[in-house]
């Protein structure tokens, strides 16, 4: 996986990076980019066996591009929980309501997909971890 200049590590498998240039770079690499700058967005996509979730902000006192990256997704589930709990958080708080939902619908949508997602990226593995992380099964206390 490609690294940021400016970039965190919430987790050894979770990256928020404001690296406006990179994430630029991806967005129109997978044809993702906004058309409409004046309105927020949310944008997903894959590369290799990584999630890349953007949120793009309009505000003029906070306007930019913000992504997450779960490295290897479908092994590491446990990030995508703390994403989508991350967004729950900021929900309830009321940042941004309208971006912070789409974007928990986007992660949580992918954590009901993971044990396909896990099936065609990891096939020829034999030893995977355990499926804890089926909806019901998970906390991240």
């Amino acid at each position: 996986m490609k690294r940021y200049s400016k970039n965190y590590y919430i987790t050894p498998h979770l990256l928020v990076t404001r690296d406006e240039p990179a994430i630029v770079d991806f967005l129109i690499d997978h044809d993702e980019m906004p058309h409409d700058f004046e309105k927020t967005c949310v944008r997903s996509f894959f590369v290799g066996k990584d999630f890349h979730l953007v949120l793009y902000f309009p505000q003029i006192d906070d306007r930019g591009f913000q992504m997450f990256v779960v490295e290897d997704f479908s092994i590491h589930v446990r990030e995508l929980f703390i994403l989508k709990e991350l967004f729950a958080q900021l929900i309830r708080h009321g940042s941004n309501t309208t971006l912070m939902k789409k974007a928990h619908y986007r992660v949580d949508s992918i954590i009901q997909m993971a044990h396909t997602f896990r099936a065609l990226l990891h096939h020829e593995e034999t030893s995977l971890p355990g499926e804890d992380y089926l909806p019901g099964s998970f906390s991240i206390s």
